[in-house]
C-alpha cells in the first residue's frame, strides 16, 4: 500500500516538475519580449522625433502601449499558473514527506500549545513530530485555527458523523483538495482580516456626497476638453491649470477618508485574493455530504457569484492601496481617480450586506475537513471509529500510534469499558507502557475530531481526554517535578464535572516520592478516581499496588515484559493481562557501566 502511495505521489511531483520548467521557459520569453517591446517603443518614438513624422509617433506610441500591456496580462497569467504549478510541487512533495513520517520541518502549530491543556504536552499535539504537522493541511488563518480547535476539544457524536461523512467524499477529490491548498499556499503571507471584517460592517449606509457625484460627472471631462483644445491652441494654457486646482480641492476632500480606509483595510485586503479563488473552487463543485453542501450554501449571494463579489471588492480595495506612485497622481489631478474609488467603495458597502467573516470560517472549515481527508488518503489501512451512545467505551484491534513508522509500531487489541474503571499498568523500564497510553490518547483525539484511528477496528463513547505523563520542574517558579505532578492530578480532579467522562492517564504515578508514600498516595488516588465519573490508566513500577485489585471493583491489572538473553533486552511491546512478572532495572545498570553486586 505504502509503495502504491509512491509511486501515486511521484508520479504527480513529475508531471508537476515538467509542468514548472515548461511555464518557466514561457515566463522567460515572455520577459524577454516584453523587454524587446519596450527598446522597440523607446527607439521608434526617437526615430520619428528625429525625423518629424508625429503621426507616425503617436501611432507607435499607443500600438507599443496597447501591445507591451497585452504582453503584460498574459505574462502575468503565465506567473501565476507557474506559482500554482509549483505550489502543488510543494504540496505533493509535503504529502510524501508524511507519508514517511518525516514531518519536523512543516508547520508546528506551536502558537496553539498550552501547558495547562488537558494532553497538549503529553500527546504531542503542537511541536516537532506532531499530529498537527501530520494532519494540517490549511493555508489561511481561519483554516488553521479551525483545525486547532478540532484538535482541542470533542466534538459531538452528530458532529463527528458528518465530518466522517465530509472527509470520506473529499478523500477521493485529490485535484479538489490539492488545487484548494495550492491557491493558500501561492499567496503566502497569511494576514488576519479582522480590522477589514471591522470596517465593512461600521457606517454600512453611509453615502457618498451628491456634490462628489456632480463633479466626477463634469470637471474630468472638462478638464480632458481643455487639455485638448490648449494643445490645439484654441485656448490659453492657464484654462487647463486651473481646472486642475479646481480638481485638487475635491481631492482634498476625500483625501482623509481614503487614508482612513487604506489604514483600516491594509492588512487584510490581501486575504480578499485567496478568498476568491477558494470560493471558486467550491462554486463548481458538487456535493453530496451535509457538511459540505452547507458551507457551499453558506458561500452564495442572492445577486451573484460569491467569487465575483470578493474579485469586486479586492479589485477595488487593490487600486485604494496602490495609489502611490507619480502616474496615478497625474491622472488623478485630472481624472479625480481618488473621488472615483471612494465613491465606489462606499456604494460598494452600501448595496452589499453579505457577512464576510461567515465566507472565511467556512473556508477555514473546509480546510479542516480537507486536512483530515488528505491524512484518511495517506493512511489508507485506517478506520473511521464507531460511536456508540454508551459511556466509559474504548474497544479496538490493532490499535497502534500514527506517529511511529509502521515498521517500528507494535499494535495491541484492547477493550475497555465501564465508570470508575481503572487499567493498572505495570511493567518493566523501556517496555511500551507510556507508548501505549499516548497510542490510546492520540486515536481517542482522532477519533474524536473526526479523523480515521490508527487501527483496523475502533469503538468510542463520548469522553475527554486528561494526562499527567510529562511532570516537569520549573527552578525559576521554585517547583519540583513531584508538585508539578501534584498540581497537575488536582487539575485533573477539578477538570471531572460529571457533564462527560472524563478518560484519564497517568503516567509513573507519583514518581518523584519515596516508595511508601509513593504506594500510600497511589492507592488514595485511585479509590478516588474510582468512584468519579471517569475512567482511565495509572502506570507504575509499584507491583504491590496490583493488589488493590483485591479491594475495589472495575479494577484491572496490565502489564508490558521483557526478557533478558544474555546482556541483551528483548521486548514485545505487548499488553498483557495481569501484573509485570519481568524487571530489567538491574540489566539496564550493568550495561550502562554500574556494578551491580550479585
Amino acid at each position: 500500500m505504502k509503495e502504491t502511495l509512491d509511486h501515486f505521489f511521484e508520479s504527480r511531483i513529475k508531471a508537476e516538475e515538467a509542468k514548472v520548467k515548461d511555464l518557466s521557459g514561457k515566463s522567460r520569453s515572455f520577459a524577454a519580449a516584453r523587454i524587446a517591446l519596450f527598446l522597440a517603443i523607446g527607439f521608434g518614438i526617437i526615430w520619428f522625433a528625429n525625423n518629424n513624422e508625429p503621426n507616425a509617433l503617436v501611432v507607435t506610441l499607443v500600438a507599443g502601449i496597447l501591445a507591451f500591456f497585452v504582453l503584460m496580462i498574459r505574462h502575468s497569467k503565465i506567473k501565476f499558473e507557474l506559482s500554482l504549478a509549483q505550489s502543488r510541487l510543494t504540496v505533493n512533495k509535503e504529502e510524501l514527506l508524511r507519508l514517511h513520517l518525516q514531518i519536523n520541518d512543516l508547520d508546528s502549530g506551536k502558537e496553539f500549545y498550552d501547558i495547562f491543556h488537558p494532553y497538549h504536552e503529553d500527546l504531542d499535539v503542537y511541536g516537532k513530530h506532531s499530529l498537527f504537522q501530520l494532519i494540517n493541511r490549511t493555508t489561511t488563518e481561519h483554516g488553521k485555527k479551525t483545525i486547532a480547535k478540532w484538535f482541542d476539544a470533542p466534538a459531538s457524536n452528530e458532529t463527528i458523523l458528518q465530518r466522517q461523512a465530509s472527509q470520506k467524499e473529499l478523500k477521493g477529490k485529490v485535484d479538489l483538495r490539492q488545487n484548494f491548498q495550492a491557491f493558500g499556499l501561492i499567496f503566502k503571507e497569511r494576514t488576519d482580516p479582522k480590522d477589514l471584517l471591522d470596517w465593512l460592517t461600521e457606517s454600512k449606509n453611509q453615502s457618498s456626497p451628491t456634490f462628489l457625484k456632480i463633479a466626477l460627472a463634469i470637471l474630468p471631462l472638462a478638464t480632458l476638453t481643455t487639455i485638448g483644445l490648449s494643445i490645439a491652441s484654441i485656448i490659453p494654457h492657464q484654462i487647463p491649470i486651473i481646472f486642475c486646482f479646481i480638481n485638487a480641492g475635491f481631492l482634498l476632500s476625500v483625501f482623509k477618508k481614503l487614508e482612513q480606509i487604506t489604514k483600516k483595510t491594509e492588512s487584510g485586503y490581501k486575504s480578499l485574493k485567496v478568498l476568491r479563488h477558494h470560493i471558486e473552487l467550491l462554486e463548481n463543485e458538487h456535493f453530496e455530504s451535509t457538511q459540505l453542501s452547507a458551507i457551499q450554501d453558506k458561500l452564495r449571494t442572492d445577486t451573484s457569484k460569491a467569487s465575483q463579489f470578493i474579485h469586486q471588492l479586492h479589485n477595488i480595495l487593490d487600486n485604494l492601496q496602490n495609489r502611490a506612485n507619480l502616474m496615478y497622481v497625474i491622472f488623478d489631478v485630472i481624472l479625480l481617480l481618488d473621488v472615483y474609488w471612494y465613491i465606489k467603495i462606499q456604494n460598494w458597502k452600501t448595496k452589499n450586506n453579505v457577512d464576510l467573516n461567515v465566507w472565511f470560517e467556512s473556508i477555514g472549515e473546509f480546510e479542516a475537513i480537507s486536512s483530515i481527508a488528505g491524512f484518511s488518503h495517506l493512511n489508507p489501512d485506517y478506520t473511521l471509529p464507531e460511536l456508540t451512545d454508551s459511556p466509559y467505551t474504548i474497544d479496538a484491534k490493532a490499535l497502534g500510534h500514527p506517529l511511529i513508522k509502521p515498521q517500528s509500531r507494535i499494535s495491541n487489541d484492547f477493550q475497555f469499558k465501564g465508570k470508575g474503571g481503572v487499567c493498572l499498568i505495570t511493567g518493566s523500564n523501556m517496555s511500551g507502557k507510556s507508548t501505549f497510553l499516548r497510542t490510546v490518547g492520540v486515536n481517542c483525539i482522532l477519533g474524536l475530531m473526526g479523523a480515521p484511528v490508527c487501527a483496523k477496528e475502533m469503538t468510542l463513547g463520548q469522553l475527554k481526554v486528561f494526562t499527567s505523563m510529562r511532570s516537569k520542574d520549573d527552578l525559576e517558579e521554585n517547583v519540583s517535578s513531584f508538585y508539578a505532578e501534584l498540581k497537575r492530578l488536582k487539575q485533573l480532579l477539578g477538570y471531572i464535572d460529571g457533564d462527560v467522562p472524563i478518560l484519564y492517564m497517568i503516567d509513573e504515578v507519583l514518581k518523584g516520592t519515596n516508595s511508601d508514600d509513593r504506594h500510600k498516595g497511589a492507592i488514595a488516588l485511585i479509590k478516588q478516581l474510582n468512584s468519579a465519573d471517569a475512567f482511565g490508566f495509572v502506570s507504575t513500577h509499584d507491583i504491590e499496588l496490583g493488589n488493590i485489585t483485591n479491594q475495589l471493583n472495575h479494577v484491572k491489572n496490565y502489564s508490558f515484559n521483557s526478557v533478558i538473553e544474555g546482556d541483551e533486552i528483548i521486548f514485545d511491546y505487548k499488553l498483557t493481562e495481569g501484573i509485570c512478572k519481568s524487571f530489567n532495572a538491574t540489566k539496564l545498570m550493568q550495561n550502562m557501566g554500574i556494578e551491580i553486586p550479585d
